[in-house]
């Protein structure tokens, strides 16, 4: 049996959490045994752990109020006084807690405007939150969610405020270099390369010395910069570090393998390398298929519509079609601004225009959430 996730699990706790306000005791008692064996196959998180502690205080609580043992009756006032704890402290916990893994969960989903929405109220309790590891965990989720929306300088913000944390505490290397690679895409959205190569190369120092024991972080970093290699036009160099990237991911047969081959096809194919790139290319068809990565298998169809298809305009529109979602948008973004060199390249016009306006479309459906946040 495979790991569950923990914005799954939060969910979980969250309706737990509104079966104990409604004194639902039979509900409660058996969504809590519920999640307590998710728990134990559970990704490791210790967020989850915290609030689901807090949530089975106020689950003994209402059982101690609801089905008080002999002689022990508690008063409403009493019960409502230990639930809300010293200076409400615990209520704000709580609420903090039930926000953060709202939008956990719509970020895995890919609602990001929700997921925004989410964190937006979690922060508002950010100052009952001591613990600064805590905090810099916040700030991390914020920076990841407004990168994938486009909104640079705010995931950028973020970002410094969790890596300053994490600097400060040497059991948190792997966020540090998570912190790195956000950092290191905002600079690349920037078109600022050669900004985000020194981050990208920390990263990479760092992931190095945890390769025995975290070969996907390792991997990951080889792929990023790789990746900023190809926006460079650095094809060759971009090539070096994909291969590597693949290497690591085969050795634990790792999901990230989709979108490596892709990268390394689409480099292959730029290069003039025709047999090189359809290896890859049908390489990552089959991890596609095997890790049912549907977004991908978009993705695949774009670069057959254009380098294997010879730029087949009918295909590519079908593709840009598949890719109108929240997940889907960024990839439009890229594959149309693709698209476009490619027809201008070899003279198609109109079609490469009708390509710059997809890229304009999806990057303002990235961005349209701009109005849900206030700074």
């Amino acid at each position: 049996m495979g790991t569950i996730s923990s914005p799954h699990v939060g969910m979980k706790i969250n309706e737990w959490n509104r079966h104990i306000q409604k004194f639902n005791v039979t509900d409660a008692e058996m969504l809590k045994a519920e999640i307590e064996r998710d728990i134990d196959i559970m990704e490791e998180d210790q967020d989850l752990l915290i609030y689901y502690q807090l949530i089975a205080f106020r689950h003994q609580l209402m059982i101690d109020y609801v089905i008080p043992s002999e002689g022990n009756q508690m008063e409403l006032s009493e019960y409502l006084k230990r639930i809300e704890g010293s200076n409400r402290k615990m209520e704000k916990l709580v609420e903090y807690y039930y926000y953060f893994f709202q939008g956990m969960y719509e970020f895995k989903e890919g609602n990001f405007l929700t997921a925004i929405t989410f964190y937006q109220k979690a922060e508002n309790t950010i100052p009952y939150i001591s613990d600064e590891i805590e905090r810099a965990e916040f700030y991390f989720k914020m920076a990841v969610v407004f990168y994938h929306m486009k909104q640079t300088h705010v995931s950028m913000h973020y970002s410094s405020q969790a890596y300053n944390i994490y600097k400060t505490h040497d059991l948190y290397s792997v966020r540090r270099i998570q912190c790195h690679f956000v950092i290191a895409g905002n600079y690349d959205d920037l078109e600022s390369h050669e900004k985000a190569l020194p981050h990208l190369e920390q990263a990479l120092k760092g992931a190095r010395l945890l390769e025995s024991k975290n070969k996907r972080i390792y991997g990951q970093a080889l792929f990023n910069i790789g990746n900023c290699y190809l926006k460079m036009g650095e094809l060759t160099k971009a090539a070096k570090y994909m291969e590597k990237s693949i290497l690591q991911f085969k050795k634990s047969n790792f999901n990230n393998l989709t979108q490596a081959y892709h990268d390394l096809a689409l480099i292959y194919f730029l290069q003039h390398k025709q047999n090189q790139a359809m290896d890859c290319f049908r390489k990552g068809v089959r991890f596609a298929c095997k890790f049912d990565d549907g977004l991908f298998k978009i993705m695949f169809e774009g670069l057959q519509a254009l380098f294997i298809k010879k730029g087949e305009a009918s295909i590519l529109l079908n593709v840009f079609n598949k890719l109108e979602t929240s997940q889907g948008y960024p990839y439009m973004e890229e594959l149309a601004l693709l698209a476009a060199k490619f027809y201008t390249e070899i003279g198609q016009m109109d079609d490469s225009v009708i390509c710059f306006k997809k890229m304009v479309h999806a990057r303002k459906q990235i961005q349209r959430g701009d109005c849900l946040y206030e700074i």
